[in-house]
């Protein structure tokens, strides 16, 4: 067997040269390694990215345990836990501000009919327009007899306090109107 031992060594080295350079070897090299495969020494580090994966080729069995963060799972994949325990109390806030604590309804100078014309009812000093409008003070029965042409707070400024409101008349009988500012003050 000693004998045999390097002739065996010698025609499987003389096959391998000769086969690895011909068609032959080539064919029976394709058969055993598809084309286009790749070994474990063609990759590297982090070369193979999710989309050169296919759909549904890593299993279970292919991830260690422990290695899956919440990231890695869609919308309602994982269960809810327990409910936790209630917390602590927190600390009692600051007392708020008292607010409007004086609420009062000012009327301005009467407009008397037929005429038209405007009317501005003011608040106090102290006191902030929060409402208001025009309305009929007297009336001698005429129906419509009165338009309200505008109504709003003054001074109409951008980020201003409203001290009054005013309010456009057209007033077509013999009809008494006036406006009104519903005034508040802490």
């Amino acid at each position: 067997m000693r004998d045999r031992l390097p002739m065996i060594f010698s025609i499987t080295a003389l096959l391998v040269a000769v086969l690895g350079v011909t068609p032959l070897g080539d064919a029976a090299y394709n058969q055993l390694v598809p084309r286009n495969s790749v070994g474990t020494l063609q990759l590297q580090r982090n070369a193979v990215k999710a989309a050169k994966i296919a759909p549904n080729a890593i299993r279970t069995g292919h991830v260690l345990d422990g290695t899956l963060l919440v990231g890695d799972f869609k919308a309602g994949q994982i269960p809810q836990g327990p409910k936790g325990d209630k917390g602590d109390k927190g600390d009692k806030g600051d007392k708020g501000n008292a607010g409007a604590t004086n609420v009062v309804v000012r009327w301005s100078s009467a407009l008397t009919g037929p005429a038209f014309g405007g009317r501005t009812a003011s608040c106090n000093a102290g006191e902030v327009a929060v409402g208001g409008g025009g309305g009929v003070t007297s009336d001698t029965g005429a129906s419509g007899a009165v338009d309200l042409i505008d109504s709003k707070p003054t001074p109409l400024t951008a980020g201003g306090k409203p001290t009054g409101w005013f309010v456009g008349l057209n007033i077509t009988a013999t009809v008494t109107a006036a406006a009104y500012a519903i005034c508040a003050s802490p």
